[in-house]
């Protein structure tokens, strides 16, 4: 306990120390309207470092006090979802207010359990924030306020910070365009991966995000919630120690194919210039001065650490942003190979926190050399749309981590590569925010009744079994899909990374989500919570289908069996229609809300082709020659636009290839996937941004395609040549 009580210390001098009940009251009045914001009143207290409100009937309203803002939003969000039935989730909101705001009755409390309820990782800022104006943010943070959360990263305008930085140095603009990355692209340059991909953007973007990045520091602030800031570990220009001869520079290898920035080690005099300049301009950024939490993860999925004492290092970083800020926090990712347990070793107490972005599975003793840390989760990744998501582990796995004495825990919060997906999980850690322990069977009925002011016992174990079976994988595969996956006769996934598939897995669990789920349809349809989670659930039933098609592809090439080849081929291709219709039934699967966000901060034509560029490269492409051959379709998406104009072709160009190659028993055609995918990129063009369809008819006829393809292994069907050898065989001709 002596950590945790250090850091309630801590937390009172890094966290912003008053609230503003205004800002609390514009939050409502956003959320309910003016008669709302008009009944309830407001009142900060004291509390002991732990969250905390209480909302109660007084004589013509409502009271609710809180130990922070974010206290008060939090109490607000349960009398909204307790009383009024109305839920504001991170996708979706659901419900009807009551025209007059209803009593209270009996007090609705909450305590947090948690210091720290953190929220994003920067991958989400360009998966799914990379193009957001503060029209869209407001609707965001309101929902990071009323889900309780109290320390948020905010690295939008570190692009400003450089360009600042880099100035001071004697950098010309043109020198530093070449140094940024683009847009869709910051995150990786933000965790030291990458420099100069996609970059050049055009001079005014620069000073929209300085005032977009200082608007959310100061909403959040203004709550008692703490910003998470960037903070400086080396990173420097590629050229830099050819221009300052005496800096001591350590090159860092290559991740995924880009050259990463070069390392400035902190023993050189020139680290303590450069780090000061870039502290001074972040510093610059409205709202700063309140900023006391910096996140920095040298040696981030690799880097070279050759000759570096570690130890020393990782003071020398924390030295530096402590003579800039007295109260300075270090944040770290606790991913793969890093943070470096050397370094924080090193650490003295109270100032670093360490957050562990695979919580749900790795909680052991002793974890990050007794460095406190926050049970974190990571899903989403790429932005993909996937069934993912430990729902039982992250339901009861803070509370019994926190009240272990072995491990320092001190917060809990979600760190998703993107927020456009399954809200399940989102709901599940908005309520560990200020809840307690819950189990699946319990979870269920509260989910649905808040979703949906509805729930039923066949939806109830349906849903169970979806959480318990399906999502975190234990009865089907539930990953990518097969539409978004670069045709080949060795595919088994859509990205690198990306979990074999299975494609005879068990869909029974699926299956019947989707039908108890369809038969609530005429009293839910017009809940866009039921109708997202519904649509979400049914393209994830025709993903997985999709591979069990690509393999009566390969089996029936591997038996020289043309028309069997032709028949699987067009059962895929039919699943492109049948998915295309679901999605289209959802405004965050379109392809054109995206397009249209990217292409809005363009002032001219040329601008607006390049923003739209970046937006469509991350997507497919997501690099340049080198390192797609790792990355592409990492973020893939099944959207509307994308799987008729993008993945449909590449599948029909690569069917025609194999039915010419049996026909003419001829080796297989090769197939340059990067530049035959190129010119997508290129193009221009306009897509639906509003969503249309039947979504009922759509997803009967999922459930129908279902129910009518056997998925018994096609191998054993067939007296061929095993798919192995043939593959073996094409790929060796080839």
């Amino acid at each position: 306990m002596k950590i945790k009580e250090e850091y309630i210390r801590i937390k009172k001098d890094s966290m912003p120390r008053t609230a503003d009940t205004k800002e609390v009251t514009a939050l409502i009045a956003r959320i309910a309207g003016a008669a709302y914001a008009e009944a309830i009143t407001l009142a900060l207290r004291e509390g002991d470092g732990f969250d905390a409100y209480e909302v109660t009937d007084r004589e013509g309203g409502i009271l609710i006090r809180g130990t922070s803002g974010v206290a008060l939003a939090a109490g607000f969000n349960a009398y909204l979802r307790a009383r009024c039935g109305y839920a504001v989730g991170a996708l979706t909101t659901s419900g009807e207010l009551p025209p007059a705001p209803p009593a209270v009755g009996e007090p609705i409390v909450g305590k947090s359990r948690f210091l720290y309820r953190y929220f994003f990782n920067y991958c989400t800022f360009s998966y799914t924030y990379a193009f957001d104006d503060f029209a869209d943010w407001e609707r965001t943070l309101d929902y990071l306020l009323l889900s309780g959360y109290n320390l948020i990263l905010n690295p939008i305008g570190l692009e400003c910070v450089w360009r600042d930085t880099l100035r001071s140095l004697g950098y010309r603009d043109g020198e530093i365009d070449k140094f940024l990355c683009g847009p869709a692209f910051y995150a990786w340059q933000w965790m030291m991966n990458m420099t100069g991909w996609a970059g050049g953007a055009p001079a005014h973007w620069y000073e929209a995000r300085r005032d977009l990045a200082g608007r959310i520091n100061r909403r959040l602030h203004a709550f008692g919630a703490a910003t998470v800031a960037p903070g400086y570990a080396g990173m420097v220009l590629p050229d830099f120690g050819e221009r300052f001869p005496d800096a001591e520079i350590l090159p860092q290898g290559k991740w995924c194919g880009f050259e990463r920035p070069a390392l400035l080690l902190p023993t050189c005099p020139r680290f303590g210039e450069v780090a000061d300049a870039f502290y001074a301009a972040s510093k610059r950024i409205a709202g700063a001065e309140d900023t006391h939490y910096y996140s920095v993860d040298p040696f981030h999925e690799g880097g070279i650490t050759d000759g570096i004492d570690l130890a020393d290092f990782g003071r020398r970083i924390l030295a530096r942003m402590q003579a800039q800020d007295a109260h300075a926090v270090w944040m770290l990712q606790g991913w793969t190979t890093s943070p470096k347990p050397e370094m924080l070793a090193a650490l003295p107490d109270g100032r670093a926190i360490v957050t562990n972005l695979s919580a749900h599975r790795s909680c052991a003793s002793g974890l990050y050399a007794g460095v406190p840390w926050i049970y974190a989760t990571v899903f989403c990744y790429g932005g993909q749309y996937n069934f993912q998501g430990a729902a039982e582990a992250i339901l009861a796995g803070p509370f019994r981590a926190m009240a272990r004495k072995d491990i320092n825990l001190i917060g809990m919060g979600y760190m998703p590569e993107s927020v456009n997906c399954n809200e399940v999980i989102y709901e599940i850690l908005a309520h560990n925010a200020f809840g307690e322990e819950m189990t699946l069977e319990e979870f269920a009925p509260h989910y649905l009744r808040t979703r949906y002011r509805h729930t039923a016992p066949a939806l109830e174990a349906a849903f169970i079994d979806l959480c318990r079976l399906v999502l975190d994988g234990k009865q089907t595969y539930s990953g990518e899909s097969a539409l978004c996956a670069r045709p080949t006769l060795t595919v088994k996934s859509t990205s690198t990374w990306g979990k074999g598939a299975n494609p005879y897995g068990d869909r029974s669990a699926l299956r019947t989500y989707i039908a108890a789920m369809l038969a609530e349809y005429d009293t839910l349809s017009r809940n866009p919570t039921y109708r997202k989670d519904l649509a979400e659930a049914a393209r994830q039933a025709i993903a997985n289908l999709s591979w069990y098609f690509v393999e009566g592809i390969k089996v029936a090439y591997a038996a020289q069996d043309a028309e069997a080849l032709s028949r699987a081929g067009r059962e895929l291709l039919s699943l492109f229609d049948l998915q295309t219709a679901i999605v289209a039934t959802d405004r965050d699967m379109l392809l054109g809300r995206w397009l249209e966000k990217a292409k809005r901060h363009g002032r001219t034509e040329a601008e607006r082709a390049y923003f739209e560029w970046n937006a469509r490269v991350q997507i497919t492409l997501w690099a340049s020659r080198e390192g797609a051959a790792q990355l592409h379709d990492y973020a893939a998406r099944e959207w509307q636009g994308l799987l008729e104009d993008f993945y449909r072709p590449r599948w029909e160009s690569f069917l025609s290839r194999l039915e010419i190659s049996l026909v003419t028993d001829t080796p297989l055609s090769e197939i340059r996937h990067y530049d035959e995918e190129l010119p997508f990129v290129y193009r221009k063009g306009v897509y639906p941004t509003e969503p249309w369809g039947d979504l009922r008819a759509a997803v009967t006829a999922a459930l129908e395609r279902l129910d009518a393809t056997d998925v018994t292994p096609l191998a054993d069907r067939r007296e061929a040549a095993t798919l192995e050898e043939r593959v073996a065989r094409t790929v060796a001709d080839s």
